[in-house]
Formats: structure tokens, C-alpha cells, sequence
């Protein structure tokens, strides 16, 4: 973080100071006490499990100069005459002050939202920027109220380029996160059934996340994915710079010729000019590029894509992207291979919901195994109203696939469970658990030699559980051996 006084902290907080503050300068800000460095802001927020007034002092001894408190409630710090900041929340607080922050940044800022694909599309376009200029990506997926600010304090005067994750389960979040990162560049990777809890149908989710343009830059960039009906209903009510990409024939930066390359693909990108209402690009003719990912599922292409379009967006020289887009791996979790002895576990538990599950599926589909292709699927979590209807969607989905065993858990087991059998699946193949324990406790003797199983499940579930049981299962065994 640049460094700003706290007295202009204060102001962009709207907060009331108890102690002289004057010549201090800011450093860094911090809502976790045991990460606070010297002249560091501490935002004392209140979580479902924790409460950050209860380590203010910890945050002056770890070297706070300040920390931005709720006016309300008691606040014991000993007698001590410390700088605090009241206000009315310190959470919307930590947003205002990003929001000033970012303001003074000359940094181009993206911010990516979606159903399906933010992380690793903002680990991808993090992997090709870093070619060209310094760049902030958010640590983990920093993608709410407290992670958008925390990644926006990192970006400083050095750094050409922000990246912004952007997500969200309740109404108006997207349209406060922008408002708080005022994105440059806005990228909508696709809208399905995601977080119906609390977004209710899929209208809502589309309302949400095309909240994410409303602000957007002066003279900034729309990018969004053709193939996805709701972006382009977005997309033809907005009326600035927008770029699209797809696969299908509407989109200006459209993937074509795919085809399977070792564990990922190569295909060729194909630029319409002809097409674009983008200030500063001229009209006229199509350029092509051939590109190869080493990462496995064809919907990453979707995700090359979008980050293309966002480089393309910037004026960056594209001609030299392929190097870089080759280099690219996968974040854990997301389609990741892992071998333990004989067996192969696809660990692509990071989330799940209907979209990601049934492109999981595809790619589990495609590849070739030498064993059994084993399917453990734990619950699809916040799907509201829908859940028991769309468990039981992929359940039919999963009959219809080759596969050699389908183990279900959760809440929603049998549904899927069920559905599986109704579908025509051999009932000898299908076996439900209700819980993480029962499956981890099951006979891990089960998995063969050359088994290949895909795990897959909403973060909550923690499915890759199983995998790190299956190696606790395996290691004795190799030591007995030898």
C-alpha cells in the first residue's frame, strides 16, 4: 500500500478519531491482529466466530497506529490513551476506504465475476499480465466485502495492473464491490444456478452479477461470454465499450478447432474486427492466433478466452501470448491430478454447482482410464428451493455416463443416489453416505489398481477428505511392503 495519513483515513471512513492522530502515516491495513506490521490500520471487525475488538491491543503492540472501531458497544483497552476511529461499522468502513483508496491508483483494474471460472480465470490473466508489468492478484479467493478491500490495500504506484474477484450470494454485493474497485475492465464469465438460496432463480443471479457494469470506468470495457444468454441480455442493454468471447459464431474473440492435446488442448482463436465497437480498435478484417493449454477441460477454453479478450482490451501486444498461456497450471483443486500408487485421484473439489459439475463430468467422460472410472459427489450446497430438483439432475446425468461406481454424499445423497438408479445405473454401482466419516470410515480397500476418481463437492463439503484419508490408508502399506 501506498503510503496516505491517517487523518485521510479517517475522512474516508467517516470516522470520528479519540486521541491526536496528526503527521501519522498508514501503511498497510489489517483485519487479522496476529498480521499487523508497524503503521498498520487494524479494522476491528465483528465475524460469526470472532470479534476483532477483542484484540486491539495486540494490534497496538504488534505496531497498529490505529484501529477503526463500531461506536457501539464497550471497549476495554486498560486506560490507555490509543488512536482509535469510530464508526458506525468498521466493515462498511474497510470498504469506503478502499474505495478512496483505489481512486488515487493508477493501477487498470479487471474485475472478473461469474457463475463458474473466477479463480482460475484470475489465476490465468494473473499468469499472462505478469509478462508484461507488475501485477495484484487477490490471495486465495479474496472475493467478498473484506477480501475485494484487502486485495485493492496491496496494489501500490509500481503496479500497471489489479485484478478483482468479485462474488457474491445475496443481493446488491456485486454492485458494492464495484463500487468499492470501480473496475477498468468488467468480465462476466457466465450465469447459471448459483447461490439460489439467496439470490433466489436464476433471474436473480443475472440481475446480480450484470450489477458488476452499472460501475464500471469512464471509457472502461465490458467483456462477456456470447455463448451465455443472460450475458448477452447484459450486454445489448449496455451501452459503452464491450468485448465478447465464445465458442459459438457471435463472439468477436471466438475458440475454434479444439481439439484434446496430451492432458489439455490447442486451438485457434479467431478475432472478428469487423464486429467490434471497441474505442481505439479499427474496424475491418480478422486475425487468428493458435494456442495451447496444458490445463484439462474443454470449459478452460472459455476461460482462455475471456482472459484474451481482457489483454486484448488492455492494448496489449496478444502476438506474444502463447508462450504464456502454455505455461499456465491449474490452481489446486481444480482438476487436479493426483496419482497415489496405482490409483489416480481428479481432485476438483475447490466448489461445485450444476454448471461445474456437469463440465467436470464432460471432461471425466473424455479421458481415457485403464481402470475403473469412479465418481464421488458430495452436495451442491446453496441451491435454495432447487436443491433436492437439481440433485436429482445430475443423478440422471450421471446414468447416462459410463461409469463403473457413483458414491454419493450429503444432505442430498439420495437424490442424486436415486435418480442415478431411476435412470437406469446398476443399483450394485451406486452407494450413498451421509456424512464425510461414513465415507472416509468405508473399506478405503474398495479402490483398485488403475482406478481413475474424480472428487467433487461445494467448498463446505471438503471433499478432498477422501483423498487425504486414501493416503493415510495407502502409506502403512507401502512401508509394509518394503
Amino acid at each position: 500500500m501506498d503510503a496516505i495519513s491517517l487523518e485521510e483515513v479517517i475522512q474516508a471512513v467517516n470516522g470520528k478519531a479519540i486521541s491526536n492522530v496528526s503527521g501519522l502515516m498508514v501503511n498497510g491495513v489489517s483485519v487479522d491482529s496476529r498480521n499487523v506490521h508497524k503503521g498498520n490500520v487494524f479494522f476491528a471487525i465483528k465475524g460469526d466466530h470472532y470479534d476483532g475488538r477483542q484484540f486491539i491491543e495486540q494490534a497496538f503492540d504488534a505496531g497498529a497506529i490505529g484501529v477503526v472501531v463500531s461506536k457501539q458497544g464497550g471497549i476495554d483497552i486498560s486506560g490507555k490513551c490509543l488512536p482509535l476511529i469510530l464508526v458506525d461499522d468498521v466493515k462498511t468502513a474497510l470498504g469506503d476506504l478502499a474505495r478512496h483508496y483505489r481512486r488515487k491508483l493508477n493501477a487498470k483494474i479487471i474485475g472478473i465475476t461469474g457463475s463458474n471460472g473466477k479463480t482460475t480465470t484470475k489465476e490465468m490473466l494473473y499468469h499472462l499480465l505478469s509478462h508484461f508489468a507488475p501485477v495484484v492478484k487477490p490471495q486465495k479467493s479474496f472475493n467478498n466485502f473484506i477480501g475485494v478491500p484487502l486485495t485493492i490495500f496491496e496494489i501500490e504506484s509500481k503496479h500497471k495492473y489489479g485484478i478483482l474477484e468479485m462474488g457474491t450470494n445475496a443481493p446488491g454485493e456485486i454492485l458494492r464491490l464495484s463500487e468499492i474497485g470501480l473496475p477498468d475492465i468488467a468480465v462476466i464469465l457466465n450465469i447459471s444456478k448459483t447461490h439460489l438460496e439467496g439470490l433466489g432463480s436464476i433471474e436473480g443471479v443475472a440481475l446480480e452479477k450484470g450489477d458488476i457494469v452499472k460501475n464500471l470506468k469512464e471509457n472502461g470495457v465490458f467483456v462477456y461470454n456470447a455463448d451465455n444468454p443472460l450475458c448477452c441480455e447484459i450486454a445489448d442493454k449496455f451501452g459503452g465499450n464491450k468485448i465478447s468471447f465464445g465458442l459459438g459464431q457471435n463472439a468477436q474473440i471466438r475458440g475454434t478447432d479444439a481439439k484434446k492435446k496430451g492432458n489439455g488442448s490447442v486451438f485457434t482463436i479467431d478475432i472478428d474486427y469487423n464486429t467490434f465497437r471497441l474505442c481505439g480498435v479499427k474496424g475491418g478484417g480478422r486475425r487468428q492466433f493458435e494456442i495451447q493449454l496444458q490445463v484439462p477441460g474443454h470449459h478452460n477454453i472459455s476461460n482462455c478466452l475471456a482472459s484474451f479478450a481482457v489483454c486484448h482490451a488492455l492494448g496489449l501486444d496478444i502476438s506474444g501470448l502463447y508462450n504464456a498461456f502454455l505455461s499456465f497450471k491449474m490452481p489446486d483443486m481444480r482438476i487436479d491430478s493426483q496419482q497415489i500408487g496405482n490409483v489416480t485421484f481428479i481432485n476438483d473439489a475447490y466448489n461445485a454447482n450444476p454448471e461445474s459439475v456437469f463440465a467436470a463430468l464432460k471432461y471425466f467422460e473424455e479421458i481415457d482410464a485403464a481402470g475403473r472410472k469412479i465418481f464421488i459427489c458430495g452436495d451442491m450446497l446453496e441451491l435454495g428451493k432447487e436443491s433436492h430438483a437439481l440433485h436429482k439432475e445430475l443423478g440422471e446425468k450421471a446414468s447416462t455416463l459410463n461409469l463403473d461406481l457413483l458414491w454419493t454424499v450429503g444432505k442430498y445423497a439420495s437424490d442424486i443416489a436415486g435418480a442415478a438408479k431411476d435412470g437406469g445405473m446398476d443399483v450394485e454401482k451406486v452407494l450413498s453416505f451421509r456424512s464425510l466419516d461414513d465415507i472416509t470410515e468405508y473399506d478405503m480397500g474398495e479402490f483398485r489398481e488403475n482406478d481413475v476418481i474424480l472428487i467433487k463437492g461445494s467448498r463446505g463439503m471438503h471433499m478432498e477428505t477422501i483423498i487425504d484419508k486414501y493416503r493415510e490408508y495407502f502409506s502403512p502399506r507401502v512401508l509394509t511392503h518394503n
